[in-house]
């Protein structure tokens, strides 16, 4: 190692002209050399016998060994370290002069890989019959689709609304004679669908006409305890309700619809099984005899990572704006409105209203009122992959969750109507983009987009581990809700069994109570009035405990369906009914938890909030009531399974006291004992 040493001199003793690293002082002055020459020309030697020189810098000199430059030729300068320097250097401007075309050669090269992988997959699937390759096809189709869609609206939308959009928005503002007679024939359109589709339901099935009166005594309520029911708006009111009927009658009545959704909710499924590889690691191989906590709850963890992932890719923001947009161009609602309400299809209560944090200071009290009412007529997305973990039917969830959306808008605005000027206005033409800060300061803005907050992830790992983290709490909150909620039934229970043993009346509970009490609600939405009391109980438990108890009992029921054990099951109907009633966070509980969590987004509307969240949760209630009476208008019977055909041909051949255990308990070895009459009826079914 070279030897540095430092020593102060005095000012008076100046070299001449000393030599640093062979130049000179005026040379060092005049040209300082980059780091990369310091880095070159910096290789100290072993200490050479030249004497020492010193340079003066203020009041010190350092003197520094060095070997013989003189003797070093410029090739020797040359090193690895300035190399690397050198070549990135370049390679970081060339990316950065080219980032673009490189990108678009990277997405180029991607794509032209999937469409050799797809021609290959689609002839080997044909040759070799690998599998049904129309999954594959569909997702292609939908992937291509939403670029190209993406493609024209980034290159092209500018131009799109200058010369299309506004000519026929300018043409059609001068012929309102016109647009009203084409949306008159629409809407005649629309009425005689409605009517036809209604009309074949109640054709088939007449006891489905009761589903219609619960629709009209529900509207006439809601107008009843309106705020204002003689400013009511009612394009919301019957823009919200026509969206409903299209995605019931999409699912219920159409079965390209229904397979569309029975597939999307098999693929859900199939999506959620993955959980099982970490909890099996996690809690063991005997994770399913703690069925709740290491079966269920860790399906909310994993929903959650994904739905985190997704937002950090930017999918679900798109998802969000596109099915805003349509409750904003159908309903008429502010786009405040309608991201808060499209968002609660995915996330819960209290996440959905930060995508408009900013916007809540200033939304009138109709508005909160809606945000509100949204958040407690919906499921949150992770709560609702447990639901299918317990064995409810995923499309009708799915079905549920997207028609409680616009339903809620609808109610909220018939129960709150709006009496003030919106900040919010939105124009189908705006182009103008104003601040929060703008609108608090009194701006009459003629547009407002609601624009959603960039990820604060730095990468997609960083996304996925924070969903995961968020989703602690709520499997915290769920766990510890159930635990105390449950606690205080069995409590309740049997206080009120203790009261009903002095008067004679065995088993009284609050579930008696509710089923009682809400029987004639659970018929007026069409159930078949030997389940309406099991309907009732349901809805009881969804609205004075927790969803989460009544889906678990309703997924009993449905097991024991599946069992074919009569006397403890209803109705596939009946299920599918009261599938659609018990989607939503509509309870008492979670009054609570809105409060809390829109108070800190929105400080200085506290009394507003709390004047209106009442009325928000009879909305919230009746939005899920409103869903299932809809759906009973238009579903049918559905077919009994094998399982419980097959029981009820064997009941007139097997001993009386047979049991449904016993039916499933034969194998195929057995049946080949049967009469033969069992085995001739068999084909026929």
């Amino acid at each position: 190692m070279p030897a540095y040493t430092y020593k102060e001199v005095e000012h008076e003793e100046k070299p001449k002209d000393p030599e640093v690293f062979g130049q000179s002082a005026d040379s060092i002055t005049s040209q300082p050399p980059p780091y990369e020459d310091i880095a070159v020309n910096f290789q100290p030697e072993a200490k050479s016998s030249r004497p020492r020189q010193r340079i003066n810098s203020g009041d010190l000199a350092c003197a520094i060994d060095y070997g013989h430059e003189e003797d070093k030729t410029p090739s020797e300068d040359f090193n690895l370290f300035s190399s690397c320097i050198r070549t990135h250097s370049t390679l970081t401007d060339f990316y950065r002069s080219r980032k673009a075309k490189i990108c678009r050669g990277f997405y180029a090269f991607l794509a032209m890989a999937y469409v050799a992988y797809f021609v290959a997959s689609m002839v080997l699937c044909q040759t070799q019959g690998f599998r049904d390759p129309t999954p594959l096809i569909v997702l292609t189709c939908v992937v291509v689709v939403v670029i190209t869609l993406g493609f024209i609206e980034g290159h092209f939308g500018e131009r799109i609304q200058t010369t299309v959009i506004q000519p026929m928005e300018n043409f059609f503002n001068g012929k309102k004679g016109m647009v009203n007679i084409v949306k008159g024939l629409f809407l005649l359109c629309v009425l005689v669908a409605i009517v036809v589709i209604i009309g074949t339901s109640v054709w088939v099935r007449p006891h489905n006409a009761t589903s219609m009166l619960g629709i009209i005594v529900l509207l006439l309520m809601m107008l009843l305890f309106s705020a204002h029911p003689t400013k009511v708006n009612w394009r919301p009111v019957a823009g919200g309700l026509l969206l409903q009927f299209f995605f019931a009658s999409l699912i219920l009545k159409l079965s390209v619809g229904y397979t569309a959704f029975k597939f999307l909710g098999d693929k859900i499924q199939i999506f959620l099984s993955f959980t099982n590889t970490g909890t099996e690691f996690v809690f063991g191989e005997k994770y399913t005899d703690h069925f709740f906590a290491m079966k269920v709850l860790p399906v909310i963890v994993f929903f959650s990572c994904a739905i985190s992932v997704l937002y950090y890719s930017g999918v679900m923001q798109v998802v969000i704006g596109k099915i805003a947009w349509l409750m904003r161009v159908t309903l008429g609602t502010t786009a405040a409105e309608s991201v808060c309400a499209a968002g609660n299809i995915f996330v819960g209560l209290t996440e959905a209203p930060i995508l408009i944090r900013p916007y809540l200071g200033v939304m009138t009290k109709s508005e909160l009122h809606a945000v509100i009412t949204c958040g407690f007529a919906t499921i949150a997305g992770g709560v609702l992959a447990a639901y299918i973990e317990f064995g409810v039917p995923a499309e009708h969830l799915l079905c549920a969750s997207v028609m409680n959306a616009p339903g809620a808008l609808a109610v909220s605005k018939l129960l709150y109507p709006e009496t003030e000027e919106s900040k919010l206005k939105v124009l189908p033409s705006g182009r103008q983009e104003l601040t929060p800060e703008q609108i608090e300061e009194g701006l009459d803005p003629e547009d407002v987009f609601i624009k959603p907050e960039q990820p604060k992830e730095k990468n997609v790992i960083e996304a996925a581990a924070g969903g995961a983290s968020a989703s602690i709490k709520l499997v915290a909150n769920i766990a510890a809700n159930l635990i105390a909620f449950l606690a205080m039934l069995t409590c309740v229970n049997a206080i009120l069994a203790w009261f009903g043993s002095f008067v004679g009346i065995t088993n009284f509970s609050f579930q008696m109570i509710c089923s009682y009490l809400l029987m004639p609600v659970a018929y007026l939405m069409g159930v078949d009035w030997n389940d309406a009391g099991v309907v009732g109980e349901l809805i009881g438990v969804k609205t004075f405990l927790n969803e989460f108890i009544a889906y678990s009992e309703l997924a009993t029921y449905i097991k024991n369906r599946e069992l074919c054990l009569v006397g403890t099951s209803m109705s596939v109907r009946s299920e599918v009914i009261a599938t659609y009633a018990l989607c939503g966070f509509s309870n008492l509980g979670s009054i609570g938890i809105m409060l809390g969590a829109l108070g800190p987004m929105a400080p200085k509307r506290k009394g507003d909030i709390a004047t209106v969240v009442m009325r928000a949760l009879l909305g919230g209630i009746v939005v899920c009531l409103l869903t299932a009476s809809i759906a009973g208008l238009l579903v049918t019977e559905f077919p009994a399974p094998p399982s419980c055909l097959m029981q009820n041909i064997t009941s007139s051949i097997l001993p009386g006291n047979t049991t449904a255990e016993t039916v499933l308990n034969v194998t195929l070895s057995g049946l080949t004992d049967l009469p033969t009459v069992y085995n001739t009826s068999l084909p026929a079914l």
